[in-house]
């Protein structure tokens, strides 16, 4: 058997009408009429090219036990195909018929009442890009383009401050100004922009790691402080992101500092030879979204609290 993580990401699902200008207010989109709209095609007529792949919404339905919207999206591919061995013999290649492929699973949650879209991340199979390009892609309009807004943590430097052991600490600047950068006197990271200034450059990127070491951390006290200084600086940075990990026994999470995505994470114990079946995770979102009650979460980050 083995374990395995799941993370999961929030985003708002919005649209953006043909005269709407740029700086126009976000639209709420009802995803439930184009879940109508893709349900009245086959499987074959909501299969469209990706990327040199396909993809294709396999099911979308209303569960009337969990009383929520589930998708389950697939990329379909036919390159980069894996061998296959037994122990009696040497490995060859893993065949597919014309017309088969190896499926990447996602699955979705779509709250109707607030219009949030919980999506599984899977490295293998369509990000939230992707869902965004397929969307668009059987929505097929001119007036109105689909558009997934990432719910963002409005405290997510609290939450960091929150771990027990920090991997790495990467900063990029950008139009960075040294004589108006808020810091103390005596942060590390003030001396860096300090000597920064001498080159009179206006982008820089420092990364400080601990490399291999395992069971310990960068300390902890300068790191809380450049959290500060980071929350403080924003206008600068390009990029900040944290290593963390929470305890011993937690995997490493990297936290965006600037632009953190709302997100969950959960486990799933697989046997050998068996695959992570849409069910599976569709309770699991449920459970976390609902039984868990995350969503009253969520819906705070929407009203900025």
């Amino acid at each position: 058997m083995s374990v395995r993580r799941v993370r999961f990401e929030y985003y708002e699902v919005c649209c953006k009408e043909k005269n709407d200008k740029t700086s126009s207010p976000d639209r709420l989109f009802d995803l439930r009429r184009w879940i109508s709209k893709a349900t009245k095609k086959s499987l074959e007529a909501r299969t469209f090219d990706y990327r040199d792949e396909q993809a294709r919404l396999d099911r979308a339905y209303y569960d009337l036990e969990l009383e929520n919207w589930f998708m389950h999206f697939v990329r379909l591919r036919d390159t980069n195909i894996p061998s296959k061995a037994t122990k009696q013999s040497e490995v060859e290649p893993f065949e597919l018929d014309d017309d088969e492929y190896l499926g990447e699973d996602v699955s979705a949650l779509y709250d109707e009442d607030h219009h949030i879209l919980m999506l599984q991340r899977n490295r293998y199979s369509l990000g939230p890009e992707g869902i965004e390009e397929y969307l668009n892609l059987l929505w097929d309009s001119d007036d109105e383009y689909i558009y997934l807004r990432p719910i963002i943590s409005p405290n997510i430097i609290k939450e960091a401050e929150k771990a027990e052991f920090y991997r790495r600490l990467n900063v990029r600047f950008a139009n960075l100004d040294p004589e108006k950068f808020k810091t103390k006197s005596d942060s590390p990271l003030g001396e860096f922009i300090k000597t920064f200034g001498k080159y009179k450059g206006v982008t820089a990127e420092i990364t400080v790691t601990l490399g291999r070491t395992r069971g310990t951390s960068l300390d902890r006290e300068t790191i809380h402080d450049t959290l500060i200084e980071i929350e403080e600086n924003k206008e600068y940075l390009q990029k900040a992101e944290i290593a963390k990990k929470d305890s011993q026994d937690t995997s490493v999470e990297v936290i965006d500092l600037i632009e953190h995505k709302a997100h969950d994470f959960a486990y799933f114990t697989l046997e050998k030879r068996s695959s992570l079946q849409h069910e599976t995770v569709a309770y699991h979102m449920w459970k976390k979204y609902i039984e868990e009650e995350r969503k009253s979460d969520i819906i705070a980050y929407l009203q900025g609290e």
